[in-house]
C-alpha cells in the first residue's frame, strides 16, 4: 500500500525546516504550536507505517481537523501544514486524486512561494511518473515495439525484431551518462552470467553529437555519425564493455517505451512480449537473474546455474 513510505517519514524535517539554520552558537528555536500539533500526527503515522498497519483513519481525521484549525491562517507554517497533508493524501492514502486537488490549491494559494513551487514541481514530477507507471503497465505482456538499428557491434543487427527467440534485456545509455557508466559492472556481471544461454544483452544509445569518458572534454560528433561509431568502439574498449551495443535510429529517450531518464533497462520474452519494461540496471543482481532465468524456463530454454 504505502509506496515512498520512507520519504514521508522524513517529510517533517524537509517541510518545517526550510528557513535558515540557526549558527551553531545559537540556541535552536522552539517549534510552533503547528509543528508541535503536528508532529503528534506525524509520529503516529510513522510509528503504523514501521508496524506495517495500513489503518491511518484516526490520522486523517486529526490532519483534517488541525487544518480546520488554522483555516482563517495564512501563515507560512500553515502552508508547509497543508503540503504535508497533500503528501499524506498521496503517499500513505494513496489517494492521487485528493491529493492533487490538494496541491493545486496551495499551488494557486501560495503562487510565487517556495511552498507554491514546491507544489507545482511536485504535481509535476507525480504526473510523469504516473503516466510512465502507466506505460508501463500497458507495455507488459505487449509485443515490443519495434527498434531499427543504424549500426551495432553485432553483425547483421539491424532491428530488434532480429533478436526474437532469445531473452533481450536492453540497456538505454550513452556515454555522457554518469548513472549509465556507474552500471556498467552490474552489466558485465550479468553477460557473464549469461554467456553461453539464449540471452541477448544490448546496450541501446542513439547518436548525440558527442562523445564523452575519452578524453577530458566531449569529442564533438554533430553531423558525424561514423566518427561517433567508431569513436563509440572506442569507449566501450576504455571501459571494458563486454556486450552488443547498436545505435537506435529512435532517440535513446524513446517514448514507446516510456523512456524518460537512463538508465532504463527493459526485458523481453523470446516470443517478443515485454515482461519487464522499467527497471535500473543497479537493481540487486539476483533479482534480475530470477526475472531472466523464469523466463527461460518458462520457454524450456537452458539455465545456467548459479555460482
Amino acid at each position: 500500500m504505502h509506496r515512498l513510505p520512507r520519504l514521508f517519514a522524513f517529510l517533517f524535517t524537509m517541510v518545517f525546516t526550510t528557513a535558515a539554520l540557526p549558527a551553531q552558537d545559537e540556541t535552536p528555536a522552539e517549534p510552533s504550536p503547528i509543528e508541535t500539533e503536528f508532529l503528534v500526527i506525524d509520529t503516529r503515522i510513522r510509528e503504523k507505517i514501521a508496524a506495517g498497519s495500513e489503518d491511518f483513519a484516526a490520522e486523517a481525521a486529526d490532519f483534517s481537523a488541525l487544518l480546520a484549525k488554522y483555516a482563517d491562517d495564512s501563515s507560512e507554517d500553515v502552508a508547509r501544514l497543508n503540503l504535508m497533508h497533500a503528501m499524506f493524501l498521496l503517499q500513505v492514502m494513496n489517494d492521487e486524486k485528493a491529493a492533487f486537488t490538494a496541491l493545486r490549491g496551495i499551488a494557486t494559494k501560495y503562487a510565487d512561494t517556495d511552498i507554491g513551487n514546491y507544489a507545482t514541481d511536485l504535481i509535476q514530477r507525480v504526473e510523469r511518473a504516473m503516466e510512465k507507471q502507466a506505460l508501463s503497465e500497458q507495455l507488459t505482456g505487449q509485443p515490443a515495439p519495434e527498434i531499427d538499428f543504424t549500426w551495432s557491434t553485432q553483425d547483421g543487427l539491424t532491428h530488434l525484431s532480429d533478436l526474437k527467440g532469445k531473452v533481450v534485456v536492453l540497456d538505454f545509455w550513452a556515454t555522457w551518462c554518469g548513472p549509465c557508466v556507474a552500471t556498467f559492472p552490474q552489466i558485465a556481471e550479468l553477460r557473464a552470467h549469461y554467456d553461453a544461454a539464449n540471452v541477448a544483452i544490448v546496450g541501446v544509445t542513439s547518436l548525440q553529437g558527442r562523445v564523452h569518458g575519452l578524453e577530458a572534454a566531449p569529442i564533438m560528433t554533430r553531423d558525424d555519425p561514423e566518427r561517433e561509431y567508431a569513436l563509440t568502439a572506442d569507449f566501450m574498449t576504455a571501459k571494458d564493455m563486454t556486450w552488443t551495443v547498436a545505435f537506435s535510429a529512435q532517440k535513446v529517450f524513446n517514448p514507446d517505451y516510456g523512456v524518460s531518464g537512463i538508465p532504463h533497462m527493459v526485458i523481453i520474452a523470446p516470443d517478443g512480449t515485454v515482461r519487464h519494461p522499467a527497471l535500473h540496471p543497479a537493481m540487486p543482481h539476483a533479482e534480475k537473474l530470477a526475472m531472466i532465468d523464469a523466463i527461460l524456463t518458462e520457454f524450456d530454454l537452458p539455465v545456467p546455474a548459479h555460482n
